[in-house]
C-alpha cells in the first residue's frame, strides 16, 4: 500500500502540470475595425464550422444580412472560446468552429437637398 506522501509524490506532478494546463487556457480575439468608427447596430453574431482542416467551410462565404441600408461594415470580430479549441483538439483539427460578431456602419449623411 502506498503512504500519502508516496501518492503525492508519484501524482503531484502530473497533477500540477494538468492543473496549470486547464487554468492558463483562454480564448483569442481579433478585430478589424473601420477607420472612422461610428457603429448603427450592435454586435450581430453567427458561428461558423470548418471541417477536414479547412477543405469544408460552412458556410462558404457569408453574407451579412442585417447591414442593408448601406452595405458597410464598421466592425468584425472573429473569436474562439476554450470548447471551441478543446474540440478542434480532440478531432485533430476535423472540426473547428469559430465565432464572427459585426456591427454595421451608419448610412452617409446626404449633403444639400438632393433630388
Amino acid at each position: 500500500m502506498y503512504s500519502k506522501a508516496s501518492l503525492i509524490a508519484r501524482y503531484g506532478k502530473q497533477m500540477f502540470f494538468i492543473a496549470i494546463v486547464i487554468l492558463t487556457q483562454s480564448c483569442y480575439h481579433y478585430r478589424v475595425l473601420n477607420t472612422k468608427s461610428d457603429p448603427s447596430t450592435e454586435y450581430e453574431k453567427k458561428i461558423m464550422w470548418s471541417y477536414c482542416w479547412g477543405l469544408v467551410n460552412t458556410p462558404q462565404n457569408f453574407i451579412v444580412p442585417n447591414c442593408t441600408d448601406n452595405n458597410a461594415l464598421d466592425e468584425v470580430q472573429f473569436s474562439t472560446k476554450f470548447t471551441y479549441s478543446l474540440l478542434t483538439i480532440v478531432t485533430l483539427g476535423i472540426v473547428s468552429p469559430v465565432e464572427v460578431k459585426w456591427k454595421c456602419h451608419k448610412p452617409p449623411q446626404r449633403v444639400g437637398g438632393g433630388l
